[in-house]
């Protein structure tokens, strides 16, 4: 079996990426043991295709391009140990593996992370995400392989439901309180979604291997400076709930982006102006354009 783009995990970051793929003619590949029912409807069945683990270990695919969006590492899962060792083997063959990671690798406090901020050749101790970061990593070098790792900032936008910008318009919506910290504001890099997806594609098509980069707008935005742009938006009776910190927690989580913008054109939208035209969206019903 044949395909332009094999993508192993499918959320709502790699269904958007994936609906512009298919729009420019690319035949696209899904493996995932989650439900996604209802998606191979909407995509032409020329050009989308999808895969349990238990039907793609059985089979041969030879693709382009390889994008791997595990939010965990299969190891501990029925059939994860045969997946990775079908991925290592000559059944799956592909030109390109992209990992999409997380700037949660990052775990010290710093004003700005740059790539060389953490190696995942050389740390010991590992979260999750580290973890796959290294997993992926090894993957790619077992079968010498082309291999890039993107380390993506908090995403929002249309068709999420996670994270805490998504999460606080969901609640103003349903008339429920935010979540926030006690004692504890945090500052994070906001991305939407529509810029990440367009990263993407551009990086899709260079040819530089053996990378980390980040994709991220640089700039930091503080929960409270959330809140303030919610209640200067004609939002009224906004509620709040404080929660205990998760032990751990950083404070301040903002990726550098200088690398990215020697790479490709990036000028991604800043979070506050997006925000604004996601509220009409999702708080006020203002209907989306075709």
């Amino acid at each position: 079996m044949e395909c332009d783009v094999l993508f192993f995990g499918f959320g709502p970051i790699t269904h958007a990426f994936a609906k512009k793929l298919i729009t420019k003619g690319h035949k696209v590949i899904v493996v995932s043991e989650n439900s996604i029912e209802g998606t191979n409807a909407r995509f032409p069945r020329d050009l989308f295709h999808t895969m349990k683990w238990t039907e793609v270990i059985q089979n041969q695919i030879v693709s382009e391009s390889t994008y791997i969006g595990w939010r965990q590492s299969p190891h501990n899962r029925v059939l994860g140990p045969e997946l990775i060792n079908w991925v290592k083997s000559l059944e799956m063959k592909t030109e390109k593996i992209h990992h999409l990671s997380s700037a949660s690798v990052y775990t010290d406090e710093k004003l700005f992370f740059s790539e060389t901020d953490y190696n995942p050749r050389s740390s010991n101790s590992l979260n999750s995400k580290q973890k796959l970061e290294r997993l992926v990593l090894e993957i790619s070098s077992e079968k010498q392989t082309k291999f890039v790792n993107y380390r993506i900032a908090n995403v929002y936008g249309s068709g999420l439901r996670y994270g805490f910008i998504n999460e606080s318009l969901n609640k103003i919506r349903d008339d429920l309180p935010i979540r926030i910290y006690n004692e504890l504001d945090l500052v994070r890099d906001y991305l939407l979604i529509d810029d990440l997806v367009a990263a993407l594609l551009d990086l899709r098509l260079l040819e530089y291997s053996d990378e980390i980069l980040n994709i991220s707008t640089g700039h930091g935005v503080s929960i409270s400076q959330v809140i303030a742009h919610f209640k200067s938006s004609s939002i009224k009776n906004i509620k709040l709930l404080e929660v205990e910190v998760p032990v751990k927690t950083i404070l301040r989580s903002v990726l550098s982006c200088k690398k990215l913008e020697e790479t490709i054109s990036w000028k991604p939208q800043l979070l506050f102006k997006a925000l604004d035209t996601l509220m009409q969206y999702e708080i006020q019903g203002v209907p989306r354009p075709h």
